[in-house]
């Protein structure tokens, strides 16, 4: 019987070890890149769906001087590896992440700032944030701050008020044995290495960037169309769900517009620049926000984040804070969809609505870092002497839209009843 138990301890034990072999060395995550090999192990297709966890422990490591921070716009939108990033910038890492607001970029900022890695300290010179309209939106009688989760912050350096994170070992100790023992995680690490050669395969960079490779396929299959229509479907439905506030029931502020203030005294205090980046919706999601009854809020928050820029941004000699607005109806965003039934046709700016592609992403690079013409009126820095005039001049652009563009906005407008038809019915049932 003691053979029989060994021989099962003895097998047991060596399949956990073959396993944990074979997770730390394909590293399905990201998680430790011991190996980094092309054509063995570089594409990471399960790493975006742990990309909290990855980058997390992945950004230590690089110790970047420049930093990308931002939702999932920002992720496939931002390349850290474009060469328009000043040279005292790099390494670059894209520490954006999918579905999270203001509170998780003030987290994972300070998780940087705190990092210290054998006493060689490194401070990120440049920060571009971009910042996203929804997340600002609040019911101003109910405005509470949302906190992240508590696994996604217990592996943070810092808590929200700075002070050292007395949970993050225990954390840490949970993310490295569920990426390497479980039986999950084995099953990440196979299809990792069966999907080197696929040049399709969704993927997360060592660089933490999202190169959207998977959709090249979606929209080859389904046509640009059919992609477009599900994101405004869906955009439509979020918005319609969204409040419109952005300022809490005394009128002054939110929680949101204070994480907003956070950052930049974070960035004034440690040397860092910050480009606050507005992103460059396309005109369906700017109709969108029209037709669902968010213009308004809309105008008020530009107003409120420059003027947040303009009175506290810092004073001469300290490294700037600027407020870029890429959002508007120029040649760019309002690139054409292709035909429903026109599968051939290539979107070159736009994934759909939601996303735009890097190749937008490095025009707005271009654009704040060496100032270069990237189109007329593409890019706008927004100071409070001139917002006004700008967002005079957006509701001149809409309304052209609106005239030049007939049957888009229809669509759109039909599409906003329909999903408004639907929520009545259920709330008469």
């Amino acid at each position: 019987m003691k053979r029989y138990l060994q021989f099962w301890l003895i097998l047991t034990g060596t399949m956990l070890l073959a396993v944990a072999a074979c997770n730390l060395v394909a590293d399905p995550y990201g998680l430790f890149r011991l190996v980094d090999e092309p054509g063995f192990n570089r594409i990471k297709p399960s790493a975006g769906a742990h990309g909290t966890m990855a980058k997390a422990y992945q950004v230590l490591r690089v110790q970047p001087r420049g930093l990308i921070l931002g939702n999932s716009r920002a992720e496939v939108g931002f390349d850290p590896e474009y060469e328009a990033w000043p040279a005292d910038s790099r390494p670059v890492f894209n520490l954006a992440l999918p579905g999270t607001g203001t509170e998780t970029t003030i987290r994972f900022l300070q998780h940087v700032l705190a990092n210290d890695n054998a006493g060689s300290k490194v401070v990120p010179k440049v920060v571009v944030w971009g910042i996203d309209f929804m997340d600002f939106l609040i019911d101003a009688r109910t405005s509470r701050r949302i906190a992240v989760t508590s696994k996604e912050g217990n592996r943070l350096l810092t808590n929200l008020d700075g002070s050292p994170n007395p949970t993050r070992a225990l954390q840490q100790a949970r993310d490295y044995l569920e990426s390497t023992l479980t039986l999950g995680a084995f099953i990440d690490a196979i299809e990792t290495l069966g999907h080197q050669g696929d040049p399709y395969a969704v993927d997360l960079t060592p660089l933490g960037f999202n190169p959207m490779r998977d959709y090249l396929k979606i929209t080859a299959d389904e046509g640009y169309w059919a992609v477009f229509r599900q994101r405004d479907l869906e955009n439509v439905k979020a918005y319609l769900r969204r409040p419109k506030d952005i300022f809490d029931a005394d009128g002054h502020s939110s929680p949101r517009l204070d994480d907003l203030r956070r950052v930049l005294s974070l960035c004034r205090q440690h040397g860092i620049a910050l480009h606050l980046i507005i992103y460059p919706y396309h005109s369906h999601l700017m109709e969108i926000i029209r037709i669902t009854g968010h213009w308004p809020a809309f105008e008020d928050w530009k107003r409120a984040i420059t003027h947040i820029v303009g009175t506290e941004a810092g004073r001469r000699g300290e490294p700037p804070v600027l407020l870029w607005d890429f959002s508007g109806f120029d040649e760019l965003t309002t690139e054409a969809v292709p035909g429903k039934n026109d599968r051939q046709a290539r979107m070159h700016w736009y994934w759909e609505a939601g996303h735009f592609k890097r190749e937008l992403g490095n025009l707005i690079l271009d654009r704040i870092f060496t100032l270069a013409d990237a189109g007329d009126q593409f890019g706008t820095l927004l100071r409070p002497e001139n917002v006004e005039a700008q967002i005079a001049l957006l509701r001149t652009q809409e309304a052209e839209y609106r005239k030049s563009h007939p049957r888009d906005v229809a669509e759109l407008e039909s599409i906003a009843e329909q999903i408004k038809s639907r929520q009545r019915d259920l709330r008469n049932h």
